[in-house]
């Protein structure tokens, strides 16, 4: 690797060791060397300009190098910089602090060439291959915020329809940068709305990119089927084309759970067909509880499958709350899941609240359960209630 451009920072009270090491730095090809006579003088040197390696030396006056190894780790320049001690025999047991510190290794006095350009070098090699790595993440980092970016957009946040008649709200949280879940309403005719909800095996950018596919094709397969036969197709044709599309290009068999209804806002008749997704919840006066069909297969597994509508009615003030897997699946400290009695219990404590406190309240309550535990999957929630 090429360390000619490496900035080096010397630090010693004594000029001719300061001296000897340019010098010998030099012969190895480095040529930006400056140097600094106790650790007050280097701090001011790091804090004007960026250095990749200081060569610092343990027993100086006004500040020792101890003293200011810490006040670089508190500064947080360890982050960016490599320190290697320099130090007399009689000081091992201080460079082992230093090491403790954060120092990456140390010279011992007098300096041996030999050993001088191997420890230099190879602390300047995982220098360079750190500042690579953190380029790499840096930019990973911003790709993923973009991505995530692009996705919330996918997904609608003003719904086509009045809300004094239907009162909704829905909610991503990716349990990485990007996420697999997938939520959509949208008009398919005049007073009939879609409501989606789906869950794509997996998590982060493959599963992202499957489920922004699977949006895709849900809704614009919806919205042509209407438009090319002139009728409005069932909930289960749209959900077997789907199906088939996915199947098509598909060599990792990935796969998604997928739960769309038909909502008719005059009547409140729900015709829906639930491809291997979540039993949805239905609250109203006769209760809580959760809508139990047999379910059909997920989606992108074996294409050709039929799919089966079933029906409902919501009655003024019911509420439909669906919701992923990542709900129930919350995991605590202990592994202790969240569970669907819990999901349900906060959906009956909450059931008379608007559609998003009552999301709100059922997500809270599960981040309390899990106290802080990293979040085991992406969580998404749509809720509804019939208004009028």
């Amino acid at each position: 690797m090429d360390f000619s451009q490496a900035k080096i920072l010397i630090v010693d009270d004594v000029e001719d060791n300061r001296d000897v090491l340019a010098r010998r730095l030099k012969r190895q090809g480095l040529v930006d060397i400056q140097q600094a006579g106790d650790g007050l003088d280097a701090l001011e040197k790091v804090r004007s300009e960026p250095f990749d390696l200081i060569l610092l030396d343990v027993m100086m006056p006004r500040m020792n190098g101890i003293d200011a190894l810490q006040a670089l780790k508190d500064e947080g320049w360890l982050k960016t910089t490599s320190v290697v001690m320099i130090s007399a025999a009689s000081e091992i047991e201080t460079v082992v602090r230093c090491i403790e510190l954060g120092a990456e290794d140390y010279l011992p006095k007098p300096f041996n060439p030999a050993l001088l350009a191997a420890r230099v070098g190879a602390v300047l090699e995982r220098k360079l291959l750190r500042d690579v790595n953190r380029r790499q993440l840096e930019r990973l980092e911003r790709e993923l915020a973009e991505a995530w970016l692009c996705q919330q957009s996918m997904l609608p946040t003003d719904f086509p329809v009045d809300p004094a008649v239907l009162d909704i709200f829905a909610s991503v949280d990716p349990a990485l940068e990007v996420g697999g879940d997938l939520y959509d309403v949208f008009e398919v005719a005049p007073g009939l709305i879609a409501l989606a909800i789906g869950d794509v095996a997996g998590k982060g950018a493959s599963a992202a990119l499957f489920m922004a596919r699977t949006r895709s094709l849900l809704r614009a397969g919806t919205l042509q089927f209407h438009a090319v036969s002139g009728r409005v197709p069932r909930p289960s044709e749209i959900v077997a084309l789907v199906n088939d599309e996915l199947n098509k290009n598909n060599p990792q068999s990935r796969f998604v759970t997928l739960f769309l209804a038909f909502l008719d806002l005059s009547t409140g008749h729900l015709s829906y067909c639930n491809a291997g997704h979540v039993y949805p919840v239905l609250a109203g006066a006769n209760g809580v509880s959760e809508v139990a069909t047999s379910p059909d297969p997920a989606l992108g597994v074996i294409d050709g499958l039929d799919f089966h509508d079933h029906d409902l009615t919501l009655a003024l003030n019911d509420c439909l709350f669906l919701t992923s897997d990542g709900l129930s699946d919350m995991q605590n400290a202990e592994q202790a899941q969240f569970g669907t009695e819990n999901v349900l219990a906060e959906i009956s404590a909450h059931k008379a609240l608007p559609a998003a406190e009552l999301a709100g309240a059922v997500l809270a309550k599960a981040q309390a359960f899990a106290g802080g535990a990293a979040q085991f999957d992406d969580i998404t929630v749509l809720v509804v209630r019939r208004l009028r």
